[in-house]
C-alpha cells in the first residue's frame, strides 16, 4: 500500500500528536544535540507547516517541516520555504517517502508565494528532488565573546518560481533552521 503525505498546519497539533512527532524525531535523530526533540517538535523554532505520512494503522512514520522565511540579496527580498527535520522511521526507509513529501511541498509552496525551497542536507538524498548546492548564503552567527559576525553557510536550493537564485551574497536573517 502506497501511503500519501498529508499537510498539517502546526497550530493544529494537539498534545497526543505532539508526543508522536517528538517520538519519531527522537527515533530518527540521535546525535547529542538532537536531545532537543525530547521537549520540542522542532530543532530551533516551530514550523508553520508540516507534511506527515502515517502507516496503515495511523501511526506517524515520516515528517518534514517548512518554515516561512525570507532571504535578502541586492536590495530584494525573496520568500523561501525553509525545509527542516525531514525524517522517516527506520522501518519505513527506502520507500520514497522523502521524495513524496518534497513533491507535495514543491507543488504547494509556489501557490503560497514562495520563490525557493532551501534546506541543509545531503546532496545524495536531495539532489534527486531537484536541489543544488549553493555557496553564497550567509547568516549572522554569534561570536564566543559576544556580538555577531556574518558567516557563510552551506545549503541546497530548489527553484520554485521562474526566479533564478540570486548571485552575490544572499543573507538569511533570523534563526537558521
Amino acid at each position: 500500500m502506497v501511503l500519501a503525505p498529508e499537510y498539517l498546519a502546526d497550530d493544529t497539533v494537539d498534545d497526543a500528536l505532539d508526543a508522536e512527532i517528538r517520538t519519531l524525531l527522537t527515533t530518527c535523530f540521535t546525535k547529542p544535540q538532537d536531545v532537543v526533540f525530547k521537549d520540542h517538535r522542532y530543532f530551533k523554532e516551530p514550523y508553520q507547516h508540516r507534511w506527515v505520512i502515517k502507516n496503515e494503522k495511523g501511526a506517524l512514520v515520516a515528517q518534514a517541516g517548512v518554515h516561512d522565511k525570507q532571504i535578502q540579496a541586492d536590495g530584494t527580498t525573496y520568500r523561501i520555504a525553509g525545509i527542516g527535520d525531514v525524517c522517516v522511521h527506520p522501518a519505513y526507509r527506502g520507500r520514497g517517502y522523502v521524495r513524496m513529501m518534497l513533491k507535495c511541498i514543491h507543488d504547494w509552496a509556489p501557490r503560497q508565494g514562495f520563490d525557493f525551497a532551501v534546506l541543509f542536507g545531503d546532496p545524495k538524498v536531495y539532489g534527486s528532488s531537484g536541489y543544488v548546492h549553493i555557496s553564497n548564503l550567509f547568516r549572522d552567527a554569534e561570536q564566543p565573546g559576544g556580538g555577531t559576525c556574518r558567516k557563510q553557510i552551506s545549503a541546497m536550493v530548489r527553484q520554485l518560481s521562474g526566479t533564478p537564485w540570486p548571485g552575490g551574497e544572499v543573507f538569511l536573517p533570523g534563526k537558521s533552521f
